[in-house]
């Protein structure tokens, strides 16, 4: 019989800290929300990626990460997405509550910085979101 490891036994077998992954929920899966987004969505570039915020009704923040051949090989892309969803998990104060985000990652990302690409990040969000806001103000009230 084999014992169970010691860091996590009396636990079920489950770790003791809750899962940090991004659910399925909180993933642009289909290709008509990267669309609809991409359309719709307040566009700001970076020195990194290009941000699309897109608000709509449904509750919940969802992230979609483009990264394509251009932004290099296959570890490059999978890296720039890691780095992108963490800040996206990191970071929920910074979106509307119920919003679409979707980022395409540029050649040039890893010339930057993890503490840079956070700030142009966390500014593009603001910048979206502002946008969005001041224009809601500007319409006449009925």
């Amino acid at each position: 019989m084999h014992a169970a490891p010691a860091d996590t036994a009396g636990s079920g077998g489950k770790s003791p800290r809750p899962s940090e992954r991004l659910t399925t929920a909180h993933r642009l899966r289909q290709p008509a929300d990267f669309d609809e987004a991409r359309r719709l969505g307040r566009r700001v570039e970076t020195g990194a990626f290009t941000l699309r915020l897109r608000a709509h009704a449904e509750g919940v923040r969802r992230l979609g990460v483009i990264a394509s051949r251009k932004a290099g090989p296959a570890v490059r892309r999978n890296r720039a997405k890691r780095v992108l969803r963490e800040l996206f998990r990191r970071n929920p104060e910074a979106l509307p509550v119920s919003c679409d985000v979707v980022v395409v990652v540029r050649a040039n990302f890893f010339e930057h910085s993890f503490a840079a690409i956070r700030e142009f990040y966390l500014r593009a969000v603001r910048q979206a979101g502002t946008r969005k806001r001041d224009e809601a103000s500007e319409k006449p009230a009925v």
